[in-house]
């Protein structure tokens, strides 16, 4: 480590040094923007939450590694401020903790809430008096995590399903309609219309079940992407490209490839 990052006191610092030298004199950093980073920062989430997949399975070594990705977007964004005069790191850290401490009252200022979610809401609402419906404010976020934020702010006034069943027979409905709409023929706006109901309603029963159900879709992405890659490579051992299968063959191909990697992971 360079001694003039290393002759600081403490890591935070050290940080902070370490982007005032990248923004000075690496011309890639110095040329970044608010605007630019953003793209940077949605790929460093989502790694992030990649990493925590490994360490869920005992690797924590990959998470160490994409927190510090992170990590350095709140640095890079708040150094951009700095350079504005608009604020710094440490503003930043203080309006954290100031907030933390006003939300959690429950900790620090002896209230005895009865439901600390609605607890959570209520104090939320009290630092944005200026949004006039509960649709305002919803950050710009995967569509299907931003249909879950839609529904629970519909929920807190009480427009919700009680349990998730009723959920499912709504989703039955809607497939129902997509169903009436495909076997119409009917145009790419009906089947967009309806393909989005059902995707809404799952979403909604990913949130009645308590799931979230972007991570629900990421999860299940990367479990095809292994399954697809064991069928590659399966194929391949047998000298058969995929291509030449017919769908029958490749379906058997895919279900055992499903059943050796369930196995794996049972004795894994």
């Amino acid at each position: 480590m360079p001694d003039r990052i290393s002759s600081k006191d403490n890591h935070y610092d050290k940080l902070r040094e370490l982007m005032r030298i990248l923004r000075r004199e690496c011309p890639w950093d110095r040329e970044q923007t608010l605007l630019s980073l953003r793209r940077y920062t949605l790929e460093e989430v989502h790694e992030v939450i990649e990493a925590i997949d490994s360490a869920e399975n005992g690797d924590w070594l990959p998470l160490k590694s994409e927190l510090g990705d992170l990590l350095l977007q709140v640095v890079f964004y708040a150094r951009i401020a700095e350079e504005a005069d608009a604020f710094n790191f440490g503003d930043v850290i203080d309006t954290l903790i100031d907030r933390m401490i006003y939300r959690h009252p429950h900790v620090f200022d002896q209230a005895k809430p009865h439901d600390l979610n609605r607890q959570w809401d209520e104090l939320k609402d009290a630092e944005h008096r200026d949004r006039i419906s509960l649709m305002d404010g919803i950050p710009p976020l995967p569509a299907l995590k931003y249909a879950q934020k839609q529904q629970q702010r519909a929920a807190r006034v009480g427009f919700d399903w009680q349990e998730a069943a009723d959920v499912m027979l709504k989703m039955r409905e809607e497939m129902d309609e997509l169903e009436v709409e495909i076997n119409s023929n009917a145009g790419m706006e009906r089947l967009e219309d309806e393909f989005g109901d059902v995707l809404f309603t799952l979403a909604n029963l990913a949130r009645k079940l308590d799931l979230d159900a972007e991570l629900c879709l990421m999860r299940t992405n990367r479990k095809f992407a292994r399954r697809f890659r064991g069928m590659e490579d399966a194929a391949a051992s047998q000298a058969i490209p995929m291509d030449q299968m017919d769908l029958d063959a490749q379906e058997t191909l895919y279900q055992a490839v499903k059943a050796q990697q369930a196995m794996e992971s049972s004795n894994g």
